[in-house]
Parts: C-alpha cells; structure tokens; sequence
C-alpha cells in the first residue's frame, strides 16, 4: 500500500512533507484505501541561548494511518541533551529548543535524557480547485519528566494549515500553524504563530527536493522570536520504504545554528 506521510516526526517545521503528500497524490486520497506507516527519526541541533551553548540528540519513533484523505500521527522522542541548567526544553515543534527561561542566576550546565512528549496530529487534505490544502489539529501530551525539565508538564494545543500548488515539477507551498502553550506554574508563557513558505522540486517520479524558509514566534519573552532556512531531500527507496534527509540553519539571533534531521517510514 502506499506509504504514508512522514509529517509526524516534526508537525510545526516539516511543511515540505506535507507539501509533498497533498500535491502528488490528490486522486489517490478519494477512495477509502486505509494505510499504516511505521515512522522512525532522528535529530541533531545545536545552538547558543544568551551566550551559552546547548547541544540535544533525539530519536523518534511513532505510527502514522490515512484512510481516504483523513491521516492520524502519533509519535514520541528519546531526548539526551546539554543545555544551561535554567532552561526547560520541549519536543513540541523542533526537538530539544529551549522554551522557558526559570528565574534563577544559576547558569551551571547539565546533562540530562529521558522520553520526551507525545505528539498526535489528525489532518484532512484535499484539493480546492487548482490548490492543494492541508489543515490539521495536533496536540503535546506531557509525558517529559518535569524534575529533569525535558518538558513543562502541560498539554499545548495547535492547529496546522498548509496550501501548495504544482507548477510542472515545482511545488510552490505556504505554511502556518497556532499553539496554544499550557502553562506550568511559576513561569509567564504565550502562545505561538509560526509559518514557512518554500518550493519542492520533483527531481523524479521517486525523489525530490525543498527549500524552504521558516518564522517561529518564541513562548517566552526572554528568548528572541527565530528563523531558519532549510534544505530536505526525499526518496523512495522502496514501494513500501521512504527516506528523508534534512538540514536547517538559523538566520536569526536565538535560534538553533543548526539542525540535522533523518526520517524513515515503513509502510504496510
């Protein structure tokens, strides 16, 4: 069956797979064909936050089904990262950035692991004359250990829309998304808006290749809003198996200098 969509392993910042999956399979999506997916991937991102160097690996494991045009993502992530003892980090969006700021003067760095939080997104797609359109709600179950400050202990809520159109084998896309962020006790939050805009390129009937730009406003106001720019790559390496490579590089104070992504799917 064909392979599902990889969009669980990163909701907020993989808008070029969700381009991808409403462009190329528009006609497929009107039946009532269900397929399960098993998803696995991996990060690297590195960065500096009011002088101090943090550094987070992650591995991600999670199940994707799609029944006609209806999808359901649910993922989770082993989190080992370095970062100032003052920051909390979160899986919600990009793996391991730091999110809240705590009112301390300690700035001792530590290392610490453990799981992290629990993804789950339900998206439609479907075409809207000419343009392909994508929307999706999603929501963080806080399973991250608190104490280790993996994550807030809060639920946070979202909503993801994206419209693509194909031009020949270009995919011109935008993207936005709004998360609602639960508030832990003790700490002032807001919630988000981020977007991103870029082009897939269909290089061949199996592969391809994205740029793209994003913006991501930040939940804390000590922590500078971010943008990035990225490079991906996908392939089918099988008619059950697909791979995705991708790279981002931040272009703005306070987000990551970078961030290296791997994403596999097995589908059945």
């Amino acid at each position: 069956m064909r392979i599902a969509t990889l969009t669980a392993l990163l909701l907020v910042t993989e808008a070029p797979v969700m381009a991808q999956e409403a462009d190329r399979t528009p006609q497929q999506d009107n039946g009532s064909d269900t397929s399960v997916s098993l998803l696995a991937g991996a990060d690297y991102i590195s960065g500096e936050i009011d002088d101090q160097d943090y550094e987070t690996y992650a591995a991600s494991a999670g199940l994707a089904v799609r029944s006609g045009r209806f999808s359901l993502t649910a993922s989770v992530p082993y989190v080992s990262t370095t970062t100032p003892e003052d920051l909390i980090v979160g899986n919600g969006g990009v793996l391991g950035l730091p999110l809240l700021a705590r009112p301390t003067t300690e700035r001792r760095e530590v290392t610490r692991d453990g799981i992290g939080d629990v993804v789950v997104q339900a998206g439609y797609s479907a075409p809207i004359g000419s343009v392909n359109a994508f929307i999706a709600g999603n929501v963080k179950v806080p399973i991250a250990s608190r104490e280790k400050a993996l994550g807030t202990g809060e639920f946070d809520y979202g909503v993801t829309g994206q419209v693509s159109r194909q031009f020949g084998r270009a995919i011109p896309f935008a993207s936005a998304s709004y998360t609602v962020i639960g508030e832990p006790e003790g700490f002032d939050v807001r919630n988000t808006l981020t977007g991103s805009v870029g082009t897939q390129v269909l290089v061949s009937d199996a592969s391809s290749v994205t740029l793209s730009y994003a913006y991501e406003e930040s939940a804390s106001a000590a922590i500078a809003n971010q943008q990035s720019v990225g490079l991906g790559v996908e392939s089918n390496l099988s008619s059950s198996v697909r791979l995705g490579l991708d790279a981002r590089a931040g272009v703005s104070r306070d987000a990551p200098d970078a961030r290296l992504g791997l994403r596999i799917g097995f589908g059945f």
